[in-house]
């Protein structure tokens, strides 16, 4: 007997899922440094309307092209206004808050929504349980990350107070979101859940912008578009579409536990692109990490029977709104 998929039964992610979450992770661990390279050009709200602005079109256009439903039925409005809500106030935090803080404190402030997750799952999505396991694993990656940003952490610590502050409450409404999101599965396609929260936060961050942002230069500079560009299209569009699609079909908690990777690619990117040196605190972080995403996701990683004759894909339309056996 086949069972929904909003019951979040606790199951290790299977191989596709943690590896779609892996690939997730090293595009977000470059996405508060584009954030930050855009915010030199353009007013922060500004910014984040041009960039939601192109993932509307670009995943209506998807919508169309695939024949995505894009209605929802009416029992569903109340939680795809509660997405669309918190939708826009994180973006509000990550595109103001970023530019009131480093882009290295911003993104460890932001990813520790999954121990907000890990704590309030079990209260609103039956079967995603806190376990003891999970607990300590969460505990020993989120004190990797602290590590990993020691440096970060302990310098102007009271100039980028507010900023920090006004992050880490959008990582707070990312985890609510993210439950809000395991509650649309099966009902609303994860393309739909997205282009609804672009279409309706991208002109209001606008009306913000021209409100609160008068007189800030607004440049489409090379840098400014590239940003855009990687923002709007691969962290938004693919990414956003995606990881909502991973939280309908596997544990919140779970999937969530291995966005503490994202930071770690964000400091590999340092090093790659700029020749940053890790200290002997950073390499203790990021070994910290691993073994935190290791524990919380320990009990193996499964891999699809032979013969079953399925492909982990993203749903079709024509699929979208029933669960499949594999998405149990």
């Amino acid at each position: 007997m086949e069972k929904s998929p909003t019951s979040a039964h606790d199951q290790p992610l299977d191989f596709f899922a943690t590896a779609l979450t892996i690939l997730l992770c090293a595009i977000w661990g470059g996405a508060f440094v584009g954030i930050k390279i855009s915010t030199l050009d353009m007013p922060p709200l500004g910014s984040g309307s041009v960039r939601f602005a192109l993932t509307s079109v670009v995943l209506l256009a998807w919508a169309y092209y695939h024949r995505v439903p894009l209605r929802c039925r009416q029992a569903d409005i109340g939680t795809l206004a509660v997405t669309i809500t918190l939708f826009f106030y994180i973006n509000i935090t990550a595109y103001v808050g970023t530019s009131w803080t480093t882009a290295g404190r911003a993104t460890v402030f932001f990813y520790t929504q999954p121990i907000f997750l890990a704590l309030l799952a079990p209260y609103f999505l039956p079967g995603d349980r806190l376990t003891t396991r999970k607990l300590c694993g969460l505990g020993l990656a989120l004190s990797g990350i602290v590590a990993l940003f020691f440096t970060k952490l302990s310098g102007q610590a009271t100039s980028t107070l507010a900023g920090d502050l006004f992050v880490l409450s959008g990582a707070l409404g990312s985890a609510f979101s993210g439950i809000a999101t395991k509650r649309t599965a099966g009902r609303i396609h994860p393309v739909a859940l997205i282009c609804w929260q672009s279409w309706i936060s991208w002109p209001l961050l606008g009306l913000m912008s021209w409100w609160l942002e008068a007189g800030r230069p607004f440049m489409f500079t090379n840098r400014a578009i590239m940003a855009i560009l990687y923002l709007g299209l691969i962290s938004a569009a693919f990414g956003f579409v995606a990881f909502a699609w991973l939280l309908q079909r596997n544990s919140a908690t779970r999937v969530t536990a291995l966005t503490f990777l994202a930071p770690v690619f964000g400091v590999s990117y340092s090093w790659f692109f700029f020749r940053e040196t890790f200290t002997p605190l950073q390499l203790l972080g990021v070994l910290g990490v691993c073994v935190g995403v290791y524990v919380v996701n320990s009990r193996g990683i499964l891999r699809p029977q032979k013969g079953d004759g399925q492909v982990p894909a993203i749903a079709m339309p024509e699929t979208a709104g029933r669960p499949t056996a594999r998405e149990t």
